[in-house]
């Protein structure tokens, strides 16, 4: 919240109760205890305001925090996330998983948030020690996932080689050969309307 954006807010609370605009040094002093508040809540925590109380609240600046926080559980996705914990457990906050599953012949992997971080929102939690008690095992993205990295060179290198096992010399021959007879089709064409 910028310090107009606050006092805006003050002042329009002000009016709204028919109470004197505070002196710039109150409103300085309130927008250092809100700043931390962002823009994009003051209409709701306003409106707010003026449906729960019938005078101007006593103590604003706890009011708009308290509405503020309201704001969030009515707004789940507007608050900030958590930096990534490097947590043994998980990848990012899910446990992976899996397990043998009869008519399988590869075993289907599942997933689930990890009860030791906690770094994905969830209803319910599993820790790694629960899932290895109900028969899952523990699938290592990092181990699996790893990817031949190759360098710029030998990306360019590689470009127009001819690939071992393919038929592309006997496909480019067939093309050729059908240009061919489309030529002489034209040129056949061409020398009849002349």
């Amino acid at each position: 919240m910028t310090p107009i954006e606050c006092h805006e807010m003050i002042k329009t609370v002000s009016a709204y109760y028919e109470r004197k605009i505070p002196s710039d040094r109150t409103l300085d002093l309130w927008f250092e205890r809100i700043r931390g508040i962002p823009g994009e809540s003051i209409g709701w925590i306003q409106t707010r305001i003026f449906e729960q109380f019938e005078a101007f609240p006593k103590n604003l600046p706890s009011v708009i925090w308290e509405l503020y926080n309201a704001w969030l559980d009515a707004h789940p996705e507007k608050r900030a996330r958590k930096e990534s914990v490097d947590c043994p457990d998980c990848e990012g906050g899910l446990l992976c998983l899996t397990r043998p599953v009869r008519g399988y012949r590869v075993p289907p992997t599942f997933s689930a948030p990890c009860g030791r971080c906690r770094q994905v929102r969830a209803a319910q939690y599993m820790t790694l020690a629960e899932a290895l008690r109900q028969g899952y095992s523990r699938v290592n993205l990092h181990a699996v996932t790893t990817v031949k990295s190759r360098n710029i060179g030998e990306l360019i290198r590689s470009i127009g080689r001819e690939i071992h096992g393919s038929d592309e010399p006997a496909r480019l021959e067939e093309l050729n050969r059908q240009a061919s007879l489309l030529r002489e089709t034209e040129e056949v064409t061409n020398h009849a309307e002349a």
